[in-house]
């Protein structure tokens, strides 16, 4: 009788045990983290649809937690979970692509930034080329004016300059000395000329007589000139 009011007594007080315990939700801490996480993301600026419908499902969850529906709010909770994990995919993949495309932009900007040095140092080193071109031409031009100066000076003093085709030898004058004079050669090493054209009355280049009346060739070629250079180099009169 003892042990039979026992077991009586032990089942009555599983019974109001059982009957104080709360009903415990499986899903509610999990969907309320998720709930935490998104919330304090910027989700919602960029998917605005997607965590409203999060938000509504964890809403709905609550809304049955507190009636005490907890299999209905686990429902809701577990369907809430997994809207909550494609938001948060849905954010990492949309930071990780304006990543992306940030460095892409960033790599963009220090490309055309190495380029547009490239191309200014192209057209600094251009720019260089073209100014020594230009002096280069502007040093040839003041060379040609300088030469052109010189040749109208000469033209200028041959035609003040009367040349002679006939020279009476005054006393102590040599070929050279004749040759040298400007209305002759204006050049001393030309003897040769006016000793080859005067071989009837001049035995030797080195000897002359005052009042010879010599000849001065006027239509020698070059090849003449050169020659009587050379002669003359080689057999000077001393």
């Amino acid at each position: 009788m003892k042990t039979i009011f026992q077991l009586n007594l032990c089942c009555l007080i599983l019974c109001l045990v059982t009957a104080c315990v709360a009903p415990v939700s499986i899903y509610r801490g999990e969907a309320a983290l998720a709930f935490e996480r998104v919330s304090l993301s910027k989700a919602e600026t960029l998917f605005p649809n997607e965590v409203r419908d999060f938000y509504q499902t964890v809403n709905r969850g609550d809304t049955d937690f507190l009636k005490g529906d907890m299999k209905q709010a686990d429902l809701y909770y577990s369907l809430a979970l997994g809207k909550g994990q494609i938001v948060e995919k849905l954010y990492l993949d949309e930071l990780k692509r304006r990543e992306e495309a940030a460095r892409r932009e960033l790599e963009m900007k220090r490309q055309a930034e190495a380029e547009l040095v490239l191309q200014k140092k192209n057209e600094q080193e251009k720019a260089e080329e073209v100014a020594i071109e230009a002096a280069l031409k502007a040093k040839r031009l003041e060379a040609e004016k300088a030469e052109a100066r010189k040749r109208a000076e000469r033209a200028k003093q041959e035609k003040e300059i009367q040349l002679v085709s006939r020279h009476t030898v005054k006393r102590g004058e040599t070929l050279p000395q004749i040759a040298a004079l400007p209305e002759v050669f204006g050049d001393s090493s030309l003897w040769p000329l006016i000793y080859r054209a005067n071989r009837d009355q001049i035995g030797n280049p080195a000897v002359l007589w005052p009042g010879q009346d010599l000849r001065i060739p006027r239509n020698s070629e070059r090849s003449d000139i050169s020659e009587a250079r050379r002669f003359a180099a080689e057999r000077p009169i001393r």
